[in-house]
Formats: C-alpha cells, structure tokens, sequence
C-alpha cells in the first residue's frame, strides 16, 4: 500500500485544511521578497524583541547534488533554491556519521559520535536482538535544552525511533511529536509534518521559539505522491506504483549480500528519490509561505540541512550507514536570518558539530563547555573565516568499520575491519574529484601518511566524554526498527 499524502502546495492534489491564502507554487522573484522582507520569516511573536526564534530543519537522507543550489540540474527544489538567495550557503558541510543516530546527536551536542556515545551497528548476534544500539549518553548537554534553560518554548517533530527519548534524543524539548511506524510505507507525509510544525508555532506565540523539524520522506522506500512521481519518476513507474525498492526484505537481503543490484533497478529508485525530494521541498515552500504570510515582528533564524544522504551504486552499493564517502556525508547547509546574516557561499569545511555553538551565540546564548564545534556565528556576520579544520566521520552503521578525516583539499578513508591489514587507506581530493573515483593513496603516500597521522591525533586528544547506555528497545520498537531493515530478520 502505498502511502496516502496531499500537498496543497501540489497541482494535482487534495487542498488540505490550512491557513495559507499565498498562491502557491511562487515564483522565485516572489518567495524571495517575501522572504527578505523585514520580520516576515518569524515563527512566534517572542515578548522579547531582541530574542530571535530558531527554526531547525533536518531533511532525512537528503543528499546535498539534489538541491539546485549545490549543481542539480533537475529543478528538485525551486523552494529551497529560492529562499537560499537568503541564506549563507555552506558548499563544504560533512556529517559526522552515515545514519541518523550517531549523525543527529552530533547536531544536537556539537561533538562527534566518539564523543556523545549515540550509536550502534546491525547486530550480528542473534541472542542480542537490540542492533548493539547505544542511547546519547544522559550526561551531555543538547541544544535544546540550552534554548528551554534560556525561556524558550521547545518543540521536537520527528519521524522515526532513532529521534525518540529511547535514544535521548527528546531531552530539551517541552513538546514533542514523534511518529513511529510498523511499516516504512506508513510513514508520516511531509504535509502533516509540515501541518504539526505550522500548528505548534500557532499556540506558541508568547515566548521565543526552538523548533527542531524532521521531515522523513526522501528515506526509503520512496513513494511520491503521484504528482511528483509523475514529473520525477522513470516512464515506466510515472503511472502507478507497482515498483517499489527499499523494503524490509529487499534491505535484510542487501547487507546478507543475497541482493545483486542491477544499475537499471537503481536508476529507477533513484527517480522515485528525486520525487520524494522535490515533494519535501514543497512542503518547506509552504512552510516558509505560511510563516511569512503571519507577518512576525520579530526574526527567526533558519537552519536547512540534512544528517545525510544515500548511495545509487556511486560506489557499488545502496543506502546508507555502510561508508563514508561523499554521497552519504556530504550534507547541504543553509542558515538564513534576514537583515543580519548576508547572503552568499561559503567554501570552508564545515561540520554539523558546528551548528549548535553557531546558534547559541547567534542567539546571544553561552554554548556549553561541552560543544566542542566551532561558532560560525562571527564569520556569519561579517569576520573573515579563519583556516579550514578538519573534518572527522565514522559510525558504519552496517558494512566495514571506518573511520575519515578531511582536511584542506584532501580525504583519507581508513578501514579498520578486522580482516584489514593494519589499516586500509584510501585517498582523494574531495573538491576537485567530488565523486571520489580516482584513489590516490599509492601516488601520494606522504600526503596518505600525514592525514593518518593527523587523524590519530585528534582521536588521541577528543575528550572522554561518555559512552551512551545501550538502547532498551520493547518489542514494538525492535519490531518498527525490523521493519526499517535496522535489525535483521533472524534477530
């Protein structure tokens, strides 16, 4: 069954209860004068005119070559691409982990997944029947609860279990809206995700607001609304939904190594991806148009990303959590805050570590002693950026054990299985070959054995902060994580 989802924002479906009246689709000389016009992107009227809001949203699975703005060509996401000529675009934003947990707990803390404990991999011992899943480790500060500390009305729409308070990733958030499904093709749509979001900042109007925002559908399996498949989708699936790839069964069978992946079925998901993609930015479009269409006094500052993105044979392979290369950790990264932050691109690395210190500060926060990223903040309003950091990722989820460093126009990938001899290294020049197809570890070992050498000592100097607790899953949770293909069918 495939799932039932409306977009008023969509020609060609159901118009839904909602209290937009702006023409939608806009143009883009429209959505963004709208958007630059002054306190129109204000999610609550805070009594306290110096206090911006926060809007944070997060994408599931959201490769960052699928927005027009970073070079796709398909035209997935008018809305987004139009709003970001508000926005500080970041060109060289990473993940620090290739699935969800570990990923959006770095978002949440401002350290990486060594650090906050938040994490696990598919298990391999039956008798443990919890995927080895660990919760963030309860002795770490979140973001949100340093905006709910500050006054801030707090507030959490998710999508999946990872982002549940099984694995504390609820604590901050006064109000939260988490939807858990049995199958992945029951999933909530990106319209009722943007209608929860839309109806939580009706009722929060008094206080300045947090508000974190998990829009789900561009995760497998990829179903768009017909509107959407129709435009998006291969010929032969435009019409109806008879293909389907990403289930259970098909993701259990892939990891075993049961599944051949042929390039002509991937093409096809692929599409169905796309469909998916360009139907969540609609739905941001409209998000965007009913907050500006409320005329808030105050500003809010919006943050787009994504906690990462998915694998169509780039390397051989399918999904996510099982490598580090681009297409999983290379993330989209748009902060927007109209009248104080200018427009532009910035090429800097950056991680989602760096969000949480950048929005404290832009805030007028103090962040943690624990965040452990770097404030973009000054550099948002106007400082000169200061030498690139390096970028640290690791967390397979399932696949071989790794960890990656990034550091100026280099990345190097160890392997750390167990059957790797010592440490298998693959280098690339990330910018200059963004799809990592030549490996130049032989041609560059000096360059090969420096990067190991700096990646081991910045493992050596992270902070022993905590190891998270494992997960204690009930059977209806273990059961919707069987179904997401995160614990095998014998487990």
């Amino acid at each position: 069954m495939r799932r039932a989802r409306t977009n008023p924002a969509a020609p060609g479906h159901a118009a839904r209860s909602t209290s937009l009246s702006l023409p939608l689709p806009l143009s883009l000389p429209a959505l963004v004068a709208l958007l630059v016009a002054p306190g129109l992107l204000s999610s609550c009227g805070a009594s306290d005119r110096d206090r911006p809001d926060v809007l944070l949203i997060v994408v599931d699975t959201l490769r960052a070559d699928r927005l027009g703005v970073y070079g796709n060509e398909r035209e997935l996401t008018p809305y987004l691409d139009a709003w970001a000529a508000t926005a500080r675009r970041f060109d060289a934003a990473f993940a620090h982990a290739p699935w969800t947990l570990p990923s959006t707990a770095s978002l949440f803390t401002s350290l990486v997944p060594q650090q906050h404990g938040a994490g696990g991999s598919l298990a391999l011992d039956p008798a443990r029947g919890d995927g080895g899943f660990r919760s963030l480790d309860p002795r770490i500060p979140t973001i949100a609860e340093r905006f709910r500390d500050a006054g801030y009305a707090t507030a959490s729409i998710v999508n999946v279990d990872f982002l549940t308070e099984t694995f504390g990733m609820t604590r901050g958030f006064e109000h939260i809206d988490a939807k858990t499904y049995a199958s992945n093709r029951e999933a909530r749509s990106a319209t009722e995700t943007t209608d929860a979001a839309l109806a939580w900042l009706e009722v929060n109007e008094d206080r300045p607001c947090f508000l974190f925002v998990h829009y789900f559908d561009a995760h497998a399996v990829y179903s768009p609304p017909p509107s959407f498949r129709r435009r998006f989708a291969d010929p032969r699936d435009r019409e109806d939904d008879d293909f389907v790839f990403g289930t259970r069964a098909q993701m259990i069978r892939l990891r075993t190594g049961e599944l051949a992946l042929s390039p002509d079925v991937i093409e096809r998901a692929s599409r169905l991806y796309d469909g998916e993609v360009a139907y969540v930015d609609s739905e941001i479009g409209r998000l965007f148009a009913v907050m500006a269409e409320r005329d808030r006094a105050d500003s809010t500052i919006v943050v787009v990303t994504s906690d990462h993105g998915e694998e169509f044979l780039d390397h051989g392979g399918f999904e996510h959590g099982h490598t580090l290369y681009q297409e999983l950790l290379h993330v989209p990264l748009l902060i927007a805050w109209p009248g104080r932050i200018e427009p532009g691109v910035t090429s800097s690395i950056v991680g989602l570590a760096d969000v949480a210190p950048t929005l404290c500060e832009l805030a007028g926060l103090s962040a943690p002693a624990t965040f452990a990223g770097t404030s973009l903040a000054p550099y948002l309003l106007g400082a000169e950026y200061p030498p690139q950091h390096g970028h640290m990722a690791h967390g397979n989820f399932w696949g071989r054990a790794k960890r990656s460093w990034t550091e100026g126009e280099f990345k190097l990938i160890l392997d750390l299985s167990r059957d790797a001899p010592g440490a298998r290294a693959e280098l690339y020049r990330w910018r200059a070959d963004p799809e990592e197809r030549e490996e130049l570890g032989r041609a560059l070992p000096e360059v090969r054995r420096r990067l190991i050498g700096h990646l081991v000592d910045q493992e050596r100097r992270l902070p022993g902060l905590g190891t998270g607790p494992r997960a204690v899953l009930g059977p209806e949770e273990l059961e919707r994580l069987r179904s997401l293909g995160y614990v095998g069918e014998d487990r």
